[in-house]
């Protein structure tokens, strides 16, 4: 996984984006159910790399997924680093009832930062 990278994250439903001088943040009382992770992790065929700092990444090939966990570890929201044509493959997944009843994929814009 080199090169130029396509952000993309999974967000609660309604939560706001905010860009900040750090990156983007997402700001909301919901949080993202450990069933819509495991999903991620089982359809795009992901496996684990690390855990640090309230962060476990998973990777396969084109995708790179860091699960982002709040102090109370709950999962804030999940963030992907995805290369080639990969976006592809998250957006059918996303297709899913199990994660639009409950989160949404958010896409930065180019030139609005990742």
């Amino acid at each position: 996984m080199k090169g130029r990278y396509q952000a993309a994250f999974i967000v609660p439903i309604g939560a706001r984006k905010i860009l900040n001088d750090d990156g983007w943040e997402f700001d909301g009382p919901a949080r993202i159910s450990a069933d819509i992770k495991n999903y991620l992790i089982q359809s795009l065929g992901l496996s684990f790399l690390e855990s640090y700092l309230g962060i476990e990444s998973y990777v396969d090939g084109d995708i790179k997924m860091s699960v982002i966990f709040d102090d109370q570890n709950e999962i804030g929201n999940i963030h992907f680093q995805l290369y080639g044509n990969s976006l592809v493959t998250l957006s059918a997944v996303c297709q899913s009832s199990r994660i639009s009843s409950e989160a949404e994929i958010f896409i930065p814009r180019q030139g609005q930062g990742a």
